[in-house]
């Protein structure tokens, strides 16, 4: 709403010599006007006097009321104004609902008005449905003094941003933004309708029927607030029974529609349907929607009419409904679906569900595509050859349903008795799969998968589909061999068939194994051409596998190190899934896996927002935002927020290592090593370690062993146990040496460093940190690199003694590195240690009052780490901290340690 008419008002009321100021408020009921007369109370300037009155609603039942109320209000109007030189009248009157005002009390007004003193503001609300169109609002026209300001605002829906705070405010939680879009479509955004439901969605969640936040669901299950249902019922009452007949049909339709529509549903002759719907309008039951359409402003209310209708009139009603708009040029089969289905007819219902479905696809709108299959095959009185047609669109467009939806689904389909025997092998087939994706396989779902397998001899399609789930390396607990053997049988039954939709489908679970092992055959599973017309021919169904499985090539090169290929692949797949709505599954993956990908590669400007913001979509399903709490936690690491980081990985919601993804599940142990080493409790570094790399050892795909090894074999070195630590670089040196595996590449030299420091060979440690600090920049990990450097230069200082220029450097490039990265804790740690390879030149000033020890302290404390953090970095307690840090604000001359950057 445009703030002008506020400046003119209040530039009004506060200077007693400006020309007074009137403003008109119209607005149907519930949209804020006394809102908004209550903003304008609180901000009347102090001293001022404020009058609000409000005009009573005449009621043969107690005339007498009705006349004592009107009587007050003329005296108090009289008594306010009656005399203009009076300096204590008040400067602000509000007169609400002035639509029910008579026609003494609007002959006040209209004096008042005409006599309005300087410095006062006149401010009158009404509601536009309750005035007689034929009649001004006054009764006559307005008539101000000279100079008045004359404002008309009119109310209406609330923005949506307005919405979502209300109703965030309202149920204490972060909404996600399907519930926000439907929860405003069916109020109408309108204010009160939202006060009084709100508190219907927030009695559902302490109810436990959506414990974990209002859904969508939810929303389609409110009834309209009885506020709503009674004004609306009353308004209906009184009008003639044809108009009634309308907005019966109306409410029914529950949509926009035409002129020519209601008559059409009503039966009523195009003369007395515009009669009637005029009627409807008057009252303020229907409402002009544009263009030329007409319907119920608020969609609740046409629920409250629709709802009081005796079922057969309704059923009837939604025939009607589905004949009409099968008439329109551009038919909308949804709600063409949803009305035979509501009106319990069968004849046109298969083919308008197919064609619903189509066109739920086509929007990206698969949760109603799955709704509306659902019921239709829940409906045992559909005969079996049309649920078999329904079935069959049903497993074509399910890739696109969410877990949810697809799981009862697929329960249907199991267990419907009249589809035939090779569908309901494909939907247990399909339910089966359902465990591998988007949420961590276990062994129930292997197993579950396996069963189907051997039950599919006459199915190779179906059975190529089931072991290419199987071959997928991630499913934790299942050794490589397995996966090979799995991939091999799906590629022989898959020479079987030639369908290509499931050519694309076990293509698309194929790639991930043959990438990780380097195999050529992964470019035979890959779309032929990188973003082309070759990757958009087929249908939406292919299109989608093809998009899954370029997201899963993206997810395989990631974790080998191939950032650049990655990417690639992960570009070529949001841009194809993009296009043909793949559906939530890649949308998610492809979400995921861009996050690994820009911690990796440090592009950490905004992850955080956008890692928690995933957190947040996923909090219904914990487990799909695993890998956003492990970028959180790794970020939390490098910044020292340690409690943080911890609470990331090992929180409620965080899943056990042996139920993650494999690859996963290796980072989010790296991130708990790091944390335990960082914290010096080396035991507890070991047993993550040692933990991790059993978990590993079992896998077999030593390559997923890259991110973990380098901090695996220092926390075995720490603990005392060099012995492990060795075992550990040799397994790595299992994973061969090849140029698909660079991370692993630069973990072997990483691991060859850390033992010849160990063994006190520091020239070669020195060197061997070098090298996988340029191996890693090479990828890109810039995070990596510098903290390879860090180490480079710890060797090649030997014992405190001084560096040479090219270590310094590199040290120098490492701090810059880090800070840019916002690694907070480890630009503290390394800024610490290049001042103590490179101190000050002869003749700069320093800081001789300072110890050794001080002057470390000191800049780990300007970095913006706590005395805690600081402690835990350099080995000392938090006591001796805070005594280091107290005198070195004292020798320094500095009031808190938020001036020591400066100073240093």
């Amino acid at each position: 709403m445009n703030d002008l008419w506020k400046a003119v008002l209040h530039g009004s009321l506060a200077n007693p010599a400006r020309p007074g100021t009137v403003l008109l408020v119209e607005g149907p009921a519930g949209t804020g006007k006394s809102h908004l007369v209550a903003g304008l109370r609180r901000r009347h300037p102090a001293g001022s006097g404020c009058l609000t009155l409000t005009c009573p609603g005449p009621s043969d039942d107690d005339a007498q009321h009705t006349f004592d109320a009107l009587d007050a209000l003329t005296h108090a109007l009289t008594h306010a104004f009656g005399d203009p030189t009076r300096t204590a009248v008040p400067t602000l009157l509000v007169v609400e609902d002035v639509h029910r005002a008579d026609e003494r009390t609007r002959c006040r007004i209209r004096h008042l008005a005409r006599m309005l003193p300087n410095g006062c503001a006149l401010v009158l609300t009404w509601r536009p449905e309750n005035l007689p169109a034929d009649r001004p609002l006054l009764g006559e026209p307005l008539t101000c003094p000279p100079g008045t300001a004359v404002l008309r605002i009119r109310t209406g829906p609330l923005p949506a941003a307005a919405a979502r705070e209300l109703a965030e405010r309202t149920l204490g939680t972060r909404c996600p933004d399907d519930v926000i879009e439907r929860l405003y479509a069916v109020t109408g955004g309108v204010a009160q309708v939202l006060v009084d439901v709100l508190p219907v969605l927030a009695g559902t969640v302490l109810a436990g029927t959506a414990p974990d936040g209002p859904t969508v669901d939810a929303v389609e299950a409110l009834e309209a607030p009885p506020r709503l249902a009674e004004t609306v019922l009353r308004r209906l009452a009184h009008l003639p029974s044809d108009a009634r007949r309308l907005a019966h049909a109306a409410a029914v339709l529950g949509e926009p529609a035409s002129e020519a529509e209601l008559a059409a549903l009503t039966d009523l002759t195009a003369e007395t349907a515009r009669r009637m719907l005029l009627a409807a309008l008057t009252a303020a039951v229907l409402t002009d929607l544009g263009p030329r359409r007409y319907g119920f402003r608020v969609p609740l209310a046409a629920r409250a009419v629709a709802a009081s209708l005796p079922a057969p009139e309704r059923a009837d009603l939604h025939h009607r409904a589905a004949q009409v708009l099968r008439r329109r040029a551009d038919v909308p089969w949804p709600q063409v679906a949803g009305h035979l289905l509501a009106a319990g007819v069968r004849r046109g219902l298969v083919r308008a569900a197919e064609r619903a479905a189509e066109t739920h696809a086509a929007a990206g709108q698969h949760r109603e595509a799955a709704r509306l299959l659902q019921d239709l095959l829940a409906d045992r009185r559909i005969p079996g050859p049309a649920r078999a047609r329904l079935a069959t669109a049903a497993l074509r467009r399910i890739a696109g349903f969410t877990l949810q939806d697809a799981g009862a689904l697929l329960d249907t389909l199991t267990g419907a008795p009249l589809l035939p025997g090779p569908l309901r092998a494909q939907a247990r087939v399909l339910q089966g799969l359902s465990l591998c994706t988007p949420t961590t396989p276990d062994h129930d779902g292997w197993l579950h998968l396996e069963r189907a397998a051997r039950t599919l001899p006459d199915e190779p399609g179906l059975a190529a589909r089931v072991l290419a789930a199987m071959s997928m390396p991630h499913w934790p607990g299942i050794p490589l061999a397995e996966h090979r053997q799995c991939a091999e049988r799906a590629g022989a039954a898959l020479a079987a068939t030639t369908d290509p939709v499931l050519r694309a489908a076990v293509n698309a679970n194929l790639v991930g194994l043959l990438l990780t092992l380097g195999d050529p055959g992964a470019e035979q599973a890959l779309p032929a051409r990188p973003l082309g017309e070759d990757e958009d021919n087929g249908d939406a169904a292919s299109a989608g596998h093809r998009a899954r499985a370029l997201c899963n090539a993206a997810d395989a090169t990631l974790w080998l190190g191939r950032y650049h290929d990655s990417l690639a692949f992960l570009e070529r797949g949001a841009a194809l899934a993009g296009r043909h709505h793949a559906g939530p599954h890649v949308a998610h993956g492809i979400r995921s896996i861009r996050l690994l990908l820009d911690w990796a590669t440090g592009r950490w400007t905004g992850l955080a927002d956008r890692a928690a913001d995933l957190v947040a979509d996923t909090a219904r399903t914990p487990v799909l935002g695993h890998e956003a709490r492990t970028v959180l936690a790794a970020l939390c690491l490098a910044r020292g927020e340690w409690s943080q980081c911890r609470a990331w990985l090992a929180g409620g919601l965080a899943p056990h290592p042996d139920q993650q993804l494999a690859p996963v599940a290796a980072l989010s142990s790296t991130v708990l090593v790091r944390l335990a080493l960082a914290r010096g409790d080396h035991d507890d570094a070991r047993a993550h370690a040692t933990q991790a790399w059993g978990r590993l050892r079992s896998k077999g795909i030593w390559a997923w062993a890259a991110e973990l090894a380098p901090w695996a074999v220092t926390a075995a070195l720490s603990a005392g146990d060099p012995a492990t630590a060795r075992t550990m670089a040799r397994d790595l040196r299992t994973a061969p040496a090849a140029p698909h595996l660079p991370l692993a590449a630069a973990a072997r030299r990483w691991c060859r460093a850390t033992l010849a420091e160990h063994d006190g060979d520091l020239a070669r440690a020195a060197d061997g940190y070098r090298a996988a600090a340029d191996a890693y920049a090479a990828l890109p990990r810039p995070y990596m690199a510098a903290l390879a450097a860090e180490a480079a230069s710890h060797c090649a200082a030997g014992e405190g003694e001084g560096a040479d220029r090219d270590t310094v450097d590199r040290l120098t490039d490492a701090l810059l590195v880090l800070t840019g990265l916002g690694a907070t804790h480890d630009a503290a740690r390394v800024r610490s240690r290049l001042r103590a390879l490179a101190p000050p030149r002869r003749g700069r000033p320093a800081h001789p009052g300072l110890s050794p020890r001080e002057r470390e302290v000191a800049e780990l404390a300007a970095g913006g780490l706590t005395n805690r953090q600081i402690a835990a970095a350099l080995h000392l307690s938090t006591r001796t901290v805070e005594n280091h840090v107290a005198r070195v604000l004292r020798k320094l001359s500095v009031p808190s340690r938020r001036d020591l950057p400066a100073r240093l």
